[in-house]
């Protein structure tokens, strides 16, 4: 099994005049990753493009602690960025050239992905080129960090020119204790590390010792690819079953039934959303029991799964989701096209890691004051981090014409847990569990006309970092609405009624 960078030397013997790129799929691994690299590498600078409050709320204090403890006790210069955004690549190019090095040092520059959801290929080569060229004229070794959920928009640049960097590692996160080191390739004083794959306890020096190919079950070489185990439940009312199908009335009794199962089909059914938190541990017992070979099938009877339900069946090791609506029998052809595949996504390290991807939506929904609406966010963020649920904050700039309050008569939210408010010139609405792509489908849900008929403009925050970045502008333009709660309950006014008196239009037919 490889080794994990840290249990070697290699972080000692990186190349001077190269670059080291690393991204991360959070904060925290970032942060314990450079908690270790300062210690070991000849610090000079840690550039952070980020500012520091954002940069490290959320984290525990004794976590916040050690770095910067770290930071003081090893780095010459520390830089963070003030309080605004940045806006291009080549304005930070030009923002790390301005600062002052000394030579044959190690240099840290991080950067949150957002500003590469808004740069092309082509200015993320020009970028790192310029770092390049840093390097060698201070023959400095440049640690580049990149962390959050888009770091895959720089993957495809890394990986397919090679000759940009030294070496090119990606830390993802598996729960909240362990994470997956992969290295796509490292060169070393001594010659070029290979592609290698590595899972680590977030809190302690030693691999975890844990494979992708797990240990096979009892009855692994059981040839029974063509059996289906199914549910009852997972059946619609009159269909007639194969042969190859072995049924059992519910969930329970058919896991129960299993006993020697190798490369077999198991259909299990969710009728009720209440029921996919256990739905969830069901599947990993299964994976964890039978193996990597088995094919594991939720067949949704009812609507009731919502998108970060599907995100937590995944983490719990299911193979597909039929959806309520397609066909038995297309979902026989799906569970053909799984024949032959093995599951190789990592599993939580236990139950309760588990349980940490399957976030309860809040009761909140609505209209919520300002001040409530920014807590609420910030509560809630590092949760839908954890998950690896996608979430949107979106700002819709209102017309000059229309009172900002009169825009709450215009829209409805429907599902617990999406909130939203005002500020002075904009509404704010923040979606928990909503795939970026769905985004027009969740606004046209929520107001009566379209969006672009009745507001000047629409902007959708995704990450983190941009997020608590609006959250800002959002509290320094809160405003009050008087008497909001009268205003929320107050009728629309009737028509006025027609005086008896008045002559009204008959109907009659025409002469021709």
């Amino acid at each position: 099994m490889p080794q994990s960078l840290k249990n070697t030397d290699i972080k000692e013997k990186k190349l001077s005049s190269s670059i080291y790129i690393s991204t991360f799929s959070n904060r925290t691994l970032l942060i314990s990753n450079v908690n270790k690299l300062i210690e070991n590498d000849n610090q000079n600078a840690f550039i952070c493009f980020s500012p520091l409050e954002s940069f490290i709320k959320s984290l525990e204090d004794e976590f916040i602690y050690l770095f910067k403890s770290n930071l003081s006790k090893y780095c010459e210069n520390i830089f963070f960025a003030k309080n605004k955004s940045i806006t291009s690549l080549k304005s930070l190019a030009n923002d790390i050239k301005k600062l002052q090095f000394k030579k044959n040092k190690s240099i840290t520059i991080t950067i949150p992905d957002n500003i590469f959801a808004t740069s092309s290929e082509r200015d993320v080569i020009s970028f790192i080129k310029e770092l390049r060229f840093l390097s060698i004229e201070k023959n400095a070794t440049i640690n580049l960090f990149i962390y959050g959920r888009d770091v895959h928009l720089i993957k495809k640049s890394v990986t397919q020119h090679p000759n940009l960097c030294a070496g090119y590692t990606n830390y993802q996160g598996i729960d909240k204790n362990t994470y997956l080191e992969h290295i796509y390739y490292w060169g070393l004083n001594t010659g070029m590390s290979g592609e290698s794959e590595t899972y680590n306890y977030l809190n302690n020096n030693a691999p975890k010792k844990y494979d992708t190919v797990q240990a096979q079950p009892p009855h692994s070489n059981l040839d029974d690819e063509d059996t289906i185990y199914i549910s009852k439940t997972a059946i619609e009312y009159g269909y007639k079953i194969p042969d190859t199908m072995i049924c059992a009335p519910t969930n329970s009794e058919l896991i129960s039934s299993l006993q020697a199962v190798s490369k077999a089909a198991i259909v299990l059914s969710c009728s009720d959303q209440s029921g996919v938190s256990q739905l969830g541990i069901q599947t990993y017992q299964l994976r964890q029991q039978h193996g990597q070979n088995v094919k594991i099938i939720i067949k949704e009877m009812k609507p009731c799964l919502r998108y970060a339900d599907e995100m937590y069946l995944l983490q719990a090791g299911i193979n597909l989701i039929v959806h309520f609506g397609t066909r038995f029998s297309r979902m026989q052809s799906s569970i053909e096209m799984l024949k032959g595949q093995r599951f190789t996504r990592p599993l939580p390290s236990s139950v309760e890691d588990l349980l940490s991807f399957h976030s309860e939506t809040a009761t909140v929904k609505g209209f919520i004051n300002a001040l409530d609406f920014i807590n609420y966010t910030k509560s809630f963020l590092p949760q839908l981090e954890a998950v690896q649920t996608q979430f949107a904050l979106i700002k819709l700039e209102c017309l000059p014409n229309i009172n900002v309050s009169n825009y709450l008569s215009m829209c409805s939210i429907q599902r617990e847990g999406d909130i939203m408010t005002i500020s002075r010139n904009s509404m704010y609405l923040f979606l928990q569990g909503v795939r970026i792509n769905d985004l027009a489908t969740a606004l046209h849900n929520i107001f009566k006309l379209p969006i672009q008929d009745i507001f000047l403009s629409e902007t959708s925050f995704t990450s983190i970092g941009r997020i608590e970045h609006e959250l800002q502008h959002i509290g320094e333009n809160d405003i009050d609405i008087e008497d909001f709660s009268s205003y929320e309950n107050k009728k629309v006014e009737t028509l006025p009624t027609i005086p008896q008196s008045t002559s009204l239009a008959i109907h009659k037919p025409l002469d021709f």
